[in-house]
């Protein structure tokens, strides 16, 4: 199994406050690049927001390996070329999240690594760190 840091929206589309009472709730993640993503069935990833919140807001398990998403419309911004379902082991209101900065390692630091990819391979440190705080976040909601 392995940890990763997932993107959702961007810097210039944030998401603050998705419908379902905050939480972002969907079924499927999704990724743009042309070439499938590493990420694996049973791999774990914990959602970022970047833009406005900058937070580490949920965490999810991959339910399957990527898949070709057949709604893909390179014409339209956003669309994805991948999608991914996801089961939500933690899921806080993006706004109650925590804060990336406070994940980042010795070695790294996690704000500036995302920036040029929609998911990076976490460190067994950076995972730790991770869950640790997200789910003393979680306890205090």
């Amino acid at each position: 199994m392995n940890f990763w840091l997932k993107l959702i929206g961007s810097a210039k589309k944030p998401i603050t406050a998705p419908p379902h009472n905050g939480n972002f709730n969907e079924e499927y993640v999704g990724f743009r690049k042309a070439r499938m993503p590493a990420i694996r069935k049973g791999d774990h990833l914990f959602l970022y927001a970047p833009g406005g919140s900058r937070s580490i807001f949920a965490l999810a398990e991959a339910m399957d390996d990527p898949e070709h998403d057949n709604d893909y419309n390179p014409n339209v911004e956003g669309s994805c070329r991948w999608k991914l379902r996801v089961c939500y082991r933690i899921n806080l209101p993006v706004a109650s999240g925590i804060l990336i900065d406070e994940v980042s390692s010795r070695h790294r630091n996690l704000a500036h690594s995302v920036r040029q990819q929609s998911h990076i391979k976490l460190s067994p440190e950076e995972y730790k760190l991770a869950d640790s705080k997200l789910r003393e976040r979680e306890t205090r909601k």
